[in-house]
């Protein structure tokens, strides 16, 4: 029979004995974990901060940039006249 040498602790009423509890990481520790913490989550809210400043500084351009295609495009309509004819076969208009 094979031996693992597992040893159960169980108290005389039949219940199993919890482990001690964890030690508390020291201090130093906690510490560093809530600094790196504190970092991920500034850092996030920078770069969302970064990504907003350059979306509000690019929609006024872009705006602008479809506003003057638009308007080129219905100069050039009105330029034109009536040029745009879709002809549909040989004598028909």
């Amino acid at each position: 029979m094979k031996d693992d040498k597992r040893i159960i602790d169980m108290t005389l009423e039949g219940e199993f004995v919890a482990p001690p509890p964890r030690p508390r990481p020291p201090i130093g520790a906690r510490i560093m974990v809530w600094a790196i913490v504190t970092m991920v989550l500034a850092l996030t809210v920078l770069i969302v901060a970064l990504t907003f400043w350059f979306v509000v500084m690019l929609l006024p351009l872009v705006l602008a940039a479809g506003m003057i295609a638009y308007l080129a495009f219905r100069y050039q309509m009105w330029r034109g006249g009536s040029s745009f004819i879709v002809k549909r076969g040989p004598g028909r208009w």
